[in-house]
């Protein structure tokens, strides 16, 4: 599994496809996250399957003016453990990233499904960086197959950048989506 779009060159727009003003969320994405305060949602052009916010509710750019960033998506995958690690390894395999380093990965459970969670650190020009990622199992299996939605949150040591709890605030907000 390939995660889409590149962690540093998201082009963006803002967006008026919110579900509401404090939930990140959107079709054919199986889950919806709280917007926290400071965040907001833009849209990726090139990819709209994939929802995303960042903060601060000033940028529109993506990681070029952001501190931080999440991204929410949902596919196919062998399951919930598959889809969190290939998370990780697409963004250590960005160019100019160094260090990346898993600090901690587990089964686990969100909004009442089973999932699989994964917190890494890494370094690039722009900073150092942590990162979250969670993929919740948001539907049965069918030929090998388990519907996936993934949450994944980047938090920047930049100035200004919340807090690195703000990557379970958001995970730990994650619920099914109104189908």
């Amino acid at each position: 599994m390939l995660l889409i779009g590149s962690v540093f060159a998201t082009r963006a727009e803002p967006s008026s496809t919110l579900v509401s003003d404090s939930q990140l969320s959107g079709p054919g994405v199986g889950i919806s996250v709280t917007i926290p305060a400071g965040w907001h949602q833009i849209a990726d052009q090139s990819n709209p399957q994939i929802l995303q916010m960042v903060y601060p509710n000033t940028c529109s750019q993506g990681l070029t003016c952001a501190t931080a960033m999440a991204r929410l998506f949902s596919a196919q995958a062998a399951s919930a453990q598959a889809v969190a690690q290939a998370a990780e390894q697409a963004i250590a395999g960005q160019p100019g990233i160094q260090g990346a380093t898993v600090t901690s990965q587990g089964p686990t459970q969100i909004a009442g499904k089973s999932g699989y969670q994964l917190r890494f650190i890494y370094s690039h020009a722009t900073g150092k960086f942590q990162a979250g990622a969670a993929a919740i199992e948001t539907g049965p299996a069918a030929a090998g197959m388990v519907p996936t939605s993934l949450v994944l949150v980047t938090v920047s040591d930049l100035a200004g950048a919340p807090p690195a709890s703000t990557i379970d605030e958001i995970i730990g907000s994650a619920q099914p989506a109104a189908q």
